[in-house]
């Protein structure tokens, strides 16, 4: 594996399953609430700071990251400090297959699906750490700083950006002047646009190099374990060179595949991973290049999140929606609904809607 910065791993979780009541989800968010309380080779100018920024480091070794203190500076312009709005529908319930141990008491897995209009933004965390996958567009960038300080996010211990295209990494700048980075995870180091120059400027200024995952490798968030299993072969194309990744909890699971399209998916289907979940983040925003019916059989999701907004591509087009629908999947999008919430007790998960995220 090529590692710029390695992931500050936990204990291998064990994880297992349990019949899911909705009575214990919301026992167990008001038991959180309760304790609670007690990388990149390229680093230019981006015409966004006075001086030249650190270049990100591009190294060959495990590497433990170090910690950071988040940089001063005044939050992107735009910035909506305003409070999250009600929900908009009612919850779905979910549950998984995989045979493993339960998720301790208490240990909540929560996933943000950020509407960022056209665009991918996911917010996770789960036991006090917390990781981010895209950031959407560049002009997302004060929604994700703002989520980040409503929520009191000073550090993602983990950032994933899945591949370099502006509407997934557009807004990351935005993440890394809210809040210090841990381990930033990319598929390459190497990106000849403003967006990648800006990020890696900000990359810099926190002394955080880039790690190049290989698929199987893995780290725990929490009670949670992340997994990446792809790209399985690198590709010249960014969207089938997009980081693949499972997140596991207890029995529950999720699956993100950035904008990979049939090709990846082609790969990840022979590779013989485990690609079964029950919430999938559709791939490439609906686009009818990805999310083949061989892939859906093989993921079999009981819920689909469609990441999308405005757009001239008919994202989603009528033929993933047909698919996900004959699969058996609800379908819920981020421009219907705004933000959407997923929340695992490890044998289980409720899905609501939201205006915005608001915990």
């Amino acid at each position: 594996m090529v590692l710029l910065g390695a992931p500050r791993g936990g204990d291998d979780v064990r994880l297992g399953r349990f019949v899911k009541t909705r009575l214990r989800i919301a026992a167990l968010v008001v038991a959180a609430g309760l304790l609670a309380l007690g990388g990149c080779a390229a680093g230019g100018d981006s015409g966004e700071s006075g001086g030249a920024a650190p270049e990100p480091r591009v190294e060959r070794a495990v590497e433990v990251a170090e910690e950071v203190e988040a940089p001063a500076s005044d939050a992107p312009s735009g910035v909506d400090a305003g409070e999250g709005a009600a929900d908009s529908s009612a919850p779905l319930a979910g549950t998984g297959d995989a045979a493993s141990a339960p998720a301790p008491d208490a240990s909540l897995l929560k996933v943000r699906f950020i509407d960022v209009g056209q665009g991918d933004c996911a917010l996770i965390s789960c036991d006090n750490q917390w990781l981010l996958i895209d950031a959407g567009p560049p002009q997302a960038s004060s929604t994700v700083y703002s989520v980040l300080r409503r929520l009191g996010v000073a550090r993602l211990d983990y950032l994933v950006s899945t591949h370099p295209d502006a509407d997934h990494a557009g807004g990351i700048s935005g993440a890394l002047e809210a809040a210090a980075c841990g381990t930033f995870y990319s598929p390459t180091a190497e990106s000849d646009t403003r967006t990648w120059r800006s990020l890696c400027e900000r990359l810099g200024r926190q002394g955080v190099p880039i790690t190049i995952p290989a698929p199987g490798d893995s780290f725990s968030l929490g009670a949670a374990r992340v997994t990446f299993l792809g790209p399985v072969h690198p590709a010249s194309d960014d969207n089938n060179n997009s980081l693949v990744l499972r997140i596991d909890h207890g029995d529950d699971s999720f699956l993100f595949t950035g904008d990979a399209e049939h090709e990846e998916e082609s790969d990840l289907l022979s590779s013989g991973a485990n690609l079964r979940a029950d919430v999938l983040k559709v791939g490439h925003h609906g686009s009818a290049g990805a999310s083949s019916p061989a892939f859906l059989a093989a993921v079999a999701p009981q819920h689909a999140v469609i990441s999308v907004g405005g757009n001239s591509y008919g994202h989603p087009t009528d033929e993933v929606l047909r698919r996900l629908t004959a699969q058996g999947a609800s379908v819920l999008r981020t421009d219907q609904g705004g933000d959407i919430l997923a929340v695992s007790a490890g044998d289980g998960i409720v899905l609501t809607t939201k205006g915005a995220i608001d915990e």
